[in-house]
C-alpha cells in the first residue's frame, strides 16, 4: 500500500492506494473519505501518449471496445500528485490525484463556477460593472461570479447604437435565433405578437417556457427610456421555491411533480412540457418555467388541481412581492442579463405616449459565459486571497 499526498486547500492530506481485486480497481482512502475505483473509470482518465488529442482532449481510443474483464495490474507512485497504472491489456498510464480528489468532490475545483446563492429584496446582490472595465479580467472574473451566485449582472455605460447588442452580447456567448429574432426590439407594436411589445404590466415570469429548449439567458439593452413607469423587476425563483419549500414542503412536491404544457401560437406554434419547479435526483434546483398566459395544466382529478393552484398561486404572489422582488429603472446604455431559467422578470406599466422606451433583447445559452469563467480560471487569472488575480 503506498501512502501518498494530495494537495487539500492550503495543506497537504496523506491518502493510501492499493490494488482492489474484488472489483479490478484501486481503492483511494483519504482523510476526506474513501472510494473503490473502476479499472474502466480509471482507464478511460489514464494519460498516456496516443491517448487523447491535444488540441480539443477527445479519447483517441474506443472506451466501448475496452475487455470487460479489464483490471489494474499495478499502481505506484511515482511523483507527490502522480499516480502510474498498469492495465491487464497491456495499457499504462498516470493519473493526477489532485484531479480524481475533484472528481470525486474531495476537493473543490478552481475552474467550476460558483453555485448559485438565493437571495431576495433584503439580500439584494450587487453585481455591477461598467462596459470598459471588462477589459480588465480581474473585473470579467468577479462579474460571471456575481451572475453564477445570483443570477444577474448589470452593465453600464455600454454603446447605444442601434443592434449593438449583438457584440455585446457576443463578448459572453453565442446569439441565439428565435422566431423573435436574433435581436428583438422590446417597443410598443400595433397587433403585437406577444405582451412584451405593448406598454401593459407585467408580472414576474420566465420567457419561452414553450420553446425546446428554454432559453437559457436573457440580455436587456436600453436604447432610449423617456417614460414614466416600466420599471423592470427581477425575482429570484430559487429562493421563491426555497420558501415554498419552508413552508408547504406538500405543495413543493406538487409544484416539483406535477407536468404542465406551455403553449404559444401567433405567427408560429410551440409547445412543450415540464414542472413549474425542475429538480435533479439529488433534490437540487435545476430550473423554474413560469409564465400564467400560457401554461395549461392536464385535466386531473380535483383534489389534486385544488393543490397545483394552490401552488401556483403562491409562487405568483411570491414573485410579485416586494420582499423578493428588485426594480431597476432602465436607463440608455443599462444592460441587463440574468438566468431566464431562474430569475423572473417584469415590467410596471408605462404610457408609451408620454415618451419612448426601447429596449433590445437577445438570448444566449448557458456554456457561453461557463465556458469564458473556466477558460479566465485555467489561463491563471484566479482570484487569490487578497483578492487579486494571480
Amino acid at each position: 500500500m503506498n501512502v501518498i499526498h494530495a494537495q487539500a486547500g492550503d495543506r497537504l492530506e496523506a491518502a493510501q492506494v492499493a490494488l482492489s481485486p474484488s472489483s479490478g480497481g484501486i481503492e483511494l482512502t483519504a482523510q476526506t473519505g474513501r472510494q473503490c475505483l473502476h479499472p474502466v473509470w480509471l482507464r478511460e482518465r489514464a494519460l498516456a501518449d496516443g491517448a487523447f488529442d491535444p488540441n480539443n482532449w477527445q479519447r483517441l481510443f474506443e472506451p466501448c471496445a475496452l475487455p470487460e474483464d479489464l483490471t489494474v495490474t499495478a499502481v505506484e507512485h511515482v511523483e507527490p500528485d502522480t499516480l502510474a497504472l498498469s492495465f491487464s491489456d497491456g495499457a499504462s498510464g498516470t493519473l493526477s490525484l489532485t484531479a480524481l480528489a475533484r472528481e470525486l468532490g474531495w476537493l473543490a475545483d478552481p475552474h467550476e463556477p460558483p453555485a448559485p446563492e438565493p437571495w431576495t429584496a433584503g439580500t439584494r446582490p450587487r453585481n455591477e460593472a461598467r462596459w470598459g472595465e471588462l477589459d480588465d479580467p480581474r473585473a470579467m472574473i468577479q462579474l460571471l461570479g456575481g451572475f453564477f451566485r445570483h443570477g444577474f449582472c448589470v452593465l453600464h455605460d455600454t454603446p447605444t447604437a442601434q443592434d449593438s447588442l449583438q457584440t455585446l452580447a457576443e463578448r459572453f456567448g453565442f446569439v441565439r435565433n428565435t422566431h423573435f429574432g436574433k435581436l428583438f426590439n422590446v417597443v410598443t407594436k400595433p397587433n403585437p405578437i406577444d405582451l412584451a411589445y405593448t406598454g401593459r404590466c407585467l408580472p414576474g415570469h420566465t420567457d419561452n417556457p414553450y420553446r425546446k429548449p428554454i432559453p437559457g439567458i436573457q440580455l436587456l439593452h436600453c436604447l432610449e427610456n423617456t417614460v414614466e413607469g416600466g420599471l423592470s423587476t427581477l425575482a429570484d425563483g430559487f429562493a421563491i421555491a426555497r420558501q415554498i419549500e419552508h413552508e408547504d414542503p406538500a405543495m413543493y412536491r406538487v409544484l416539483t411533480t406535477t407536468r404542465v404544457r406551455f403553449r404559444y401560437q401567433s405567427d408560429t406554434i410551440m409547445q412543450a412540457h415540464g414542472p413549474l419547479i425542475e429538480t435533479d435526483d439529488r433534490g437540487e434546483l435545476l430550473r423554474v418555467r413560469f409564465s400564467t398566459r400560457l401554461d395549461y395544466v392536464p385535466a386531473y382529478d380535483p383534489a389534486t388541481l385544488d393543490g397545483y393552484y394552490r401552488g401556483r398561486r403562491r409562487f405568483y404572489e411570491l414573485a410579485n412581492d416586494p420582499a423578493f422582488q428588485i426594480t431597476n429603472t432602465f436607463k440608455p446604455g443599462m444592460l441587463i442579463m440574468f438566468d431566464n431559467q431562474r430569475l423572473l422578470h417584469g415590467r410596471s406599466e408605462f404610457d408609451q405616449s408620454n415618451g419612448h422606451r426601447h429596449l433590445q433583447g437577445c438570448y444566449i445559452d448557458h456554456d457561453g459565459p461557463d465556458s469564458l469563467y473556466r477558460l479566465m480560471m485555467r489561463d491563471g487569472r484566479e482570484p487569490g486571497k487578497d483578492g487579486e488575480l494571480s
